[in-house]
């Protein structure tokens, strides 16, 4: 198998017209030495599939897997990890596009700085406003910067948006926790890096990613539970001091949407808080540990 700088790894699960956004602006590189692995996790969508496989045959450098059945965001990742041949890996999730020197400017950073172990740079959402400048953990909980900076900064954790990380740190500390199965699992990695190795995680105050979130549908029951059940395990693992500030915090978080139900003359807001407090409980009383 050809030996490549840079592995991007792209999870796929239906989304055809976000491919049809992404997948251009990945090939669209000024850097040439990189591979582009997408793994798709089963999707009842055969078209995104389809349109997957027209467009990698005029791309040499870019190939499809396909997940036999669907087995979840942070296993799928990881299996393009160990697929990956790259000395560093990106993670970038289907609902974004890449400016066209993406994979340049981050090489360059990583690059001229070896103590830097993952990178990202500011991410902005599909009106252009910044959506993410860093990650900190004031507080026991994790929140999203928003800031315009010059320059690269350390910060407690990199959204796994589109990030790169140096193959070394996986080789070190092995991979992305699949107990989260999805949601956190980019706050514990960093985590883990800052309490197991000299590796830092750092933002460059370049706008190279817009990303296309959908808001999650207020009759979702895996992201609340995800959310608010990770989060729980990782402080019970990392800063279990923090365990009734985020309690609190969650407290107003389910009376907020008390309220908004109200407003809104809706049960479906406060329903939603059942899947929260679902995730807690289990968070609380989960026997498995994060990594």
């Amino acid at each position: 198998m050809e030996k490549h700088r840079v592995s991007i790894i792209i999870p796929n699960y239906n989304r055809k017209g976000d491919l049809e956004r992404l997948l251009p602006s990945v090939a669209k590189q000024t850097f040439e030495d990189y591979e582009v692995i997408i793994i798709d996790d089963f999707s009842p969508d055969r078209s995104a599939v389809e349109y997957i496989r027209d467009f990698i045959k005029n791309h040499r450098n870019m190939r499809l897997v396909q997940n036999t059945e669907n087995i979840g965001f942070v296993k799928t990742c990881n299996k393009g990890i160990t697929l990956a041949n790259g000395d560093y890996i990106c993670i970038l999730t289907n609902d974004t596009q890449v400016a066209g020197d993406f994979i340049e400017r981050n090489i360059e950073i990583m690059d001229a700085d070896s103590s830097i172990g993952v990178l990202s740079s500011i991410i902005v959402d599909k009106d252009g406003n910044n959506w993410f400048s860093g990650g900190s953990l004031k507080g026991g909980i994790p929140t999203l910067l928003r800031d315009d900076f010059q320059g690269v900064r350390s910060v407690d954790f990199v959204a796994g948006t589109a990030c790169f990380y140096r193959k070394a740190v996986f080789d070190k500390i092995g991979l992305l926790d699949e107990h989260l199965v999805m949601y956190h699992e980019d706050v514990e990695f960093c985590w883990r890096v800052r309490s197991k190795t000299d590796y830092k995680a750092c933002v460059f105050g370049e706008r190279l990613v817009a990303h296309y979130a959908e808001s999650p549908s207020l009759a979702s029951k895996q992201v609340p539970y995800y959310l608010h059940r990770n989060y729980i395990l990782l402080l019970r693992k990392y800063s279990p001091k923090s365990i009734p500030r985020a309690l609190l915090f969650y407290l107003r978080e389910i009376g907020n949407l008390a309220i908004v139900s109200v407003m809104k003359r809706s049960p479906l807001p406060f329903l939603s808080s059942r899947h929260i407090i679902r995730g807690i409980l289990a968070g609380l009383t989960d026997k498995n540990k994060v990594q």
